[in-house]
């Protein structure tokens, strides 16, 4: 009989305990049977995180405190230590979006056995307010490379531990955009099972909102060098670029300049 759990939970935490608390009270809610959770920390205080789990012994951890070397590096600590069939991220802050999320994505991938698969998210506004983020079309994507702007965050994002260990994991060259990059190289192996539901709820303000400019610099680069594109589609590629760049650009940007609010 196989006992390896279904699903390794990871989360990723450095110097938020509130945010872990948001984290760990929507797991609280889940069904756990089969999932493994960790906690990769890396605060300044190194007995605050393991505090905070032992209150909340609802949700069964494993706690590692790794030396700061960035969010990517403790994404991967927390890949090579997961004996899930598949990997979650639920980093400080993150929330499932309801008490079902686990159980349904379990009857999802024992049906379609897929090396990864997505859903929507819910994100939450600077000033408050939620948008979900919309289906779309991912064969449509896939032909421009993926420069439309639309991809799967990785809260939105379970894929086989065994798929992300033999891509690398996640390139920690990348500063911002190595979930993307990680996204793109199982793009191009593996199409990926669609979910309509909502996975998970976060607040914008991360690294790739605060840094948009660097983050578009980042995703330009991986998809250059990770797709191989050529001819038509890399003309395609740069087009689209330059186009969504402006229009992020009008709305984070000019807009606010001019006292209109999104």
């Amino acid at each position: 009989m196989n006992d390896a759990p279904w699903l390794t939970v990871v989360t990723v935490v450095k110097d938020d305990a509130a945010g872990l608390t948001r984290s760990l009270q929507s797991l609280r809610d889940q069904d756990l049977a089969g999932v493994e959770y960790l906690v990769i920390d890396s605060s300044d205080d190194a007995h605050e995180v393991p505090a905070l789990l032992s209150a909340l012994a609802e949700v069964p951890s494993t706690c590692t405190w790794q030396a700061p070397q960035g969010i990517y590096a403790a994404m991967n600590a927390g890949v090579a230590a997961a004996t899930g069939e598949y990997v979650y991220f639920l980093n400080a802050g993150d929330a499932l979006a309801s008490p079902h999320v686990l159980a349904q994505v379990r009857a999802s991938v024992r049906t379609d056995r897929p090396s990864w698969l997505f859903g929507h998210v819910e994100i939450v506004q600077a000033n408050g307010t939620t948008v979900v983020t919309p289906r779309w079309n991912y064969r449509e994507h896939q032909r421009s490379g993926f420069s439309r702007g639309h991809f799967p965050p990785h809260q939105a994002t379970f894929a086989r531990t065994s798929f992300i260990r033999d891509l690398g994991g996640f390139d920690t060259e990348y500063r911002i955009a190595a979930d993307y990059a990680l996204f793109l190289r199982m793009a191009r192996d593996s199409d990926p099972l669609l979910l309509d539901l909502v996975i998970a709820s976060f607040q914008e303000g991360g690294a790739s909102t605060l840094q948009w400019q660097q983050s578009f610099r980042e995703f330009h680069q991986a998809r250059t060098s990770l797709l191989g594109l050529r001819g038509s589609a890399r003309l395609a590629e740069q087009f689209n670029t330059v186009e969504h760049f402006a229009r992020v650009w009008l709305v984070r940007e000019l807009l606010p300049r001019v006292g209109v609010r999104r």
